[in-house]
Formats: C-alpha cells, sequence, structure tokens
C-alpha cells in the first residue's frame, strides 16, 4: 500500500514537473526582439557558446498571430543582444507566419536553414532574395504566398526546386544561376512564361525562354504559361516527353530538321495551335504500334496545319497516321498505351507544302 501511493506520488510529480516545462515553452517563442530599420524581429538563441540566433515569432504559436512585420525586410546577418553578437543562421518555423502585409525578404548569406510554414500565408509577398550559399528548406516553406513574381537564387546553389513557389501564379520569369546542376518542379509553375539560364551553367542552356541541356541538343521542358510561337533550337534531337505537353498557349511549334525523338502527343492539349512546323526532308517515328514506329501526331485542334518542304510533302502524307488507335511513346512492350480518337489526328489535307523555310 505504502509503495502504490509512493508510486502515485512520483506519478503526480512527474505530471507536475511536464506540465511546469509546457507552461515554459507556451509561454513565449522568443529568446529576445531588436527593431531593426522600424521592423520589430524577434530572435531565439540557437547555441550560447556557439554565438547563433534564428528568427523566430512572437509570443506562442498557439496565439492569435498578429503580424507586426510589413513591406521589405532585410534580415540581418548579426543581432546583437546583452552585449553579445550572435550569427543569424536560420529562418525557424512559421517566423512570419501570417505576414498578410509583408511585400519583400531579403536574407543575409549567414541563414542555412528556412523551417517548416516559415512564410506561410505571406498574401503579399512578392520578391525573395535568397542567401548566395545553399540553404536547406523545412515543408510547405511558401504555402499559400500567392503574390510571389521575383526570386533570387543563391549564386552557389546546387538544386533549384520550383515547386517551392507553386501557390503563386505571378512568378512569370526564373533565372538560373551558373552553378545549378539540378532543377525540379518546372512544370509545376502555372504562370512561368520563361526561364533563362546563366552562360556560364555547365548543365542546362536555355532558348526561347525554354530549358535545354548545355550542348542544346535536349530540349528538357516549356513553362506552362508560355504562349505563341515557339521555335524548338536549330540542333535539337530529342524534345524530352511531356516537355511542350501542357503549354496550351502555344499557337505554333517550329522544329527544325535535327529532330530525332518526339513523341506523338506534345500536341494534344493545344487548343490554339494554328500550325506545325517540320523542317525536315521527312518524318520521325513519334509513336509505336508494338514495335513498329509510326509518324502520329495528336491534337486537340483538328484544323492545324503541317508545313513541310515541297519535297517531303508526300512522303509525310503517305506515313501520317490517321486512323484511331493506341499508341505508346516507346517500343517497350510494357510502356504506357494510349487511345488516340479519329477527331485528334490530322488529315493528310493539313499538310501544306513551302518551297523553303
Amino acid at each position: 500500500m505504502i509503495e502504490t501511493m509512493n508510486i502515485k506520488g512520483r506519478i503526480r510529480q512527474s505530471l507536475a514537473a511536464l506540465l511546469l516545462i509546457a507552461g515554459c515553452s507556451a509561454a513565449g517563442a522568443h529568446d529576445f526582439t531588436a527593431t531593426l530599420n522600424g521592423q520589430k524581429i524577434c530572435f531565439n538563441i540557437k547555441s550560447k557558446t556557439g554565438r547563433t540566433a534564428e528568427v523566430t515569432y512572437s509570443g506562442s504559436i498557439a496565439d492569435k498571430r498578429i503580424q507586426e512585420t510589413e513591406g521589405m525586410v532585410e534580415i540581418p546577418a548579426r543581432v546583437k543582444h546583452n552585449n553579445v553578437v550572435y550569427t543569424v543562421t536560420g529562418i525557424g518555423a512559421k517566423a512570419f507566419s501570417g505576414a498578410e502585409k509583408l511585400t519583400g525578404i531579403i536574407l543575409p548569406g549567414t541563414v542555412t536553414r528556412i523551417g517548416d510554414f516559415a512564410f506561410e500565408g505571406c498574401t503579399s509577398l512578392s520578391k525573395i532574395v535568397f542567401p548566395g550559399s545553399n540553404v536547406a528548406f523545412g515543408e510547405g516553406v511558401f504555402f499559400k504566398c500567392t503574390s510571389i513574381k521575383n526570386v533570387t537564387f543563391g549564386s552557389d546553389w546546387k538544386q533549384v526546386d520550383l515547386k517551392r513557389f507553386r501557390w503563386s501564379d505571378s512568378l512569370a520569369a526564373v533565372s538560373i544561376p551558373a552553378k545549378v546542376e539540378k532543377i525540379s518542379g518546372l512544370k509545376s509553375l502555372k504562370g512561368l512564361k520563361e526561364i533563362t539560364v546563366d552562360a556560364n551553367n555547365s548543365k542546362f542552356s536555355s532558348y526561347s525562354g525554354a530549358l535545354y541541356n548545355k550542348v542544346g541538343n535536349v530540349l528538357y521542358g516549356c513553362p506552362r504559361a508560355y504562349k505563341g510561337r515557339i521555335e524548338i533550337k536549330e540542333g535539337t534531337e530529342t524534345v524530352t516527353n511531356g516537355a511542350l505537353i501542357d503549354c496550351t498557349g502555344i499557337t505554333e511549334i517550329d522544329f527544325p530538321a535535327s529532330i530525332k525523338k518526339l513523341s506523338f502527343r506534345e500536341a494534344s492539349r493545344m487548343k490554339k495551335l494554328e500550325q506545325i512546323i517540320f523542317r525536315g526532308n521527312a518524318p520521325v517515328n513519334t509513336a509505336y504500334k508494338g514495335t513498329e514506329g509510326k509518324f502520329v501526331i495528336q491534337t486537340a485542334n483538328a484544323d492545324v496545319r503541317i508545313t513541310v518542304l515541297n519535297g517531303s510533302k508526300k512522303e509525310f502524307k503517305s506515313l501520317l497516321v490517321q486512323e484511331a488507335g493506341e499508341y505508346s511513346e516507346t517500343p517497350d512492350s510494357n510502356g504506357t498505351r494510349y487511345a488516340v480518337r479519329a477527331e485528334e489526328l490530322p488529315k493528310a489535307k493539313n499538310i501544306v507544302g513551302v518551297k523553303s523555310f
């Protein structure tokens, strides 16, 4: 009986201690504040011995958030508190969450991490200047940031994931720095019209707003909001599957004579497409019926004009598939087969010849 009471007592003491710890941690999220250029910024000390700090929010995460930051905010590389200078190494989780009047953020080179949902709901945030060195990102950093239109990536970044900005349709142009070796999420940006790449980049290049490999013989992708005529770069041999398919604003595609690999599906969603130009002397296999190569062009507009050289017109007409069926993009027997209706296939009469281009 005495032992049972002792156990109950220890449990009560443990619970009380836990509640005390929870109460202390909920009392305030920040260790100190600093007023910088008229803006009140909250900080947490990450390491007293290392003298590092991160930007955080005021009060408890459970409190109703009233963000005081607004306009363009430049985070300092270092901040002084109680005569100690701390290096700012991160933006903490939810640090600027709900700051609806924040329009821009400039991050110093000392920042190496941005925490989960750090800028969640910053609906007026339009400009972001990242540090020069690589930054680690948490989840949903720019969740519901619907106004982002200007992003500057770090000069030493090795990879760029554009999907982080997918909540904003205002981001129309992106510039990729010289040291980037991996780009992902290009197709996640509905409003993107143009992507450019630093001329010194060793992995990628850009032409007419689209993304290519360095030597320019592989088209990786065209931004989804691209409009009007697109000229595929001379020397391009491969159009990566899906590179053009979701660019529904394209009205004309000009393929160079160098094209060797092209999917029949690339124009299948382009309702505004009026003309496809093939500069080559003969059609390429764009689809497969089993292992047999076929010249198939699936379009969303049955009136699309296919323009070729006069000397190639007869061959293009004879090889153009006009029958409905199932076709795949590769000769692989396990490849995905797509059903194509007769009304999605241009007729031979759509092929017109020109003396020269």
